[in-house]
């Protein structure tokens, strides 16, 4: 799919933008490579990754220059490192898991690669970046599409004030096209304020339900957002959450709201915070 003169889109989830020689988020399966190679005249590209989960990197062509987010290198570069912080506990059966890859370089926000313009996006992980061309934005997994949203319930995210600060700065840049990891691309501003909207929304409605819960354990709050979504309780999508429970517990005790009981839940603060 061409967004513009040079700028191809290859669909999948995640998606994958291609600014000649660069590409940006390969995606997944592994096979995946292959068309890639072709896009940029069957030659190794340059990969500019938004951050490091696996489903976004499982796809590097052999011989491809990496080129991580500064501080997310290490997890890029390492499975064992990338999955432990993806679950916050190593699972090697995950279903995106991707192999070790020699990082080339880092790219800090307002580095220009290509003509593309990396933009500081965190929340989803601690570095994630978006890059920006000639109008068009792509965000990564720093916005969700409606069906993302309605399976799951709430975004991935370690930092829910980082992920709402995102979410402004993708609203601010005005891009004329919004290419998001997972989702249709946002082919109009009104169209980026509305997927703006539902994704705050999405997150404050998950804030004021684990608050709602309390006291619980990290555990039983993960298994509850699901049920509320809708979505299924694996393993895996357990541990996916309890990572998202755990960031809005974070937020909730630095403003007072919340406090850990000695044994082991999490109660409103000031309320049965401790427990005999």
């Amino acid at each position: 799919m061409e967004l513009g003169k040079g700028v191809k889109l290859l669909r999948g989830s995640p998606n994958t933008l291609i600014v000649g020689e660069y590409v940006v988020d390969p995606g997944n399966p592994a096979g995946r490579a292959l068309d890639i190679v072709k896009e940029v005249g069957n030659k190794p590209p340059k990969v500019l990754l938004t951050h490091f989960h696996a489903d976004h990197l499982t796809a590097v062509p052999d011989g491809a220059e990496v080129y991580a987010p500064w501080g997310e290198e290490l997890f890029v570069a390492n499975t064992k490192m990338r999955l432990f912080f993806t679950h916050g506990v190593y699972v090697p059966d995950a279903v995106y898991v991707g192999r070790d890859l020699q990082v080339s370089g880092v790219v800090k926000p307002g580095d220009k690669m290509g003509g593309l313009e990396a933009l500081d996006l965190r929340g989803h992980t601690p570095g994630h970046l978006g890059y920006i061309f000639e109008g068009i934005l792509y965000a990564g997994d720093a916005i969700f599409g409606d069906a993302v949203l309605k399976k799951y319930g709430v975004p991935y995210l370690i930092d829910v004030d980082a992920f709402l600060a995102s979410l402004d700065k993708i609203e601010a840049v005005e891009p004329e096209v919004l290419v998001m990891g997972h989702g249709p691309v946002a082919g109009s501003r009104k169209r980026v304020r509305e997927l703006v909207e539902a994704n705050k929304a999405a997150v404050e409605k998950a804030v004021k339900l684990v608050e709602a819960l309390l006291p619980a354990d990290v555990t039983s709050i993960a298994v509850r957002l699901l049920k509320e979504a809708g979505a299924e309780g694996n393993w895996e999508n357990v541990l996916l959450t309890t990572v998202v429970v755990r960031a809005v517990l974070t937020k909730l005790a630095a403003e007072g709201r919340a406090r850990p009981r000695d044994d082991g839940a999490w109660a409103p603060a000031g309320r049965d915070a401790i427990h005999h």
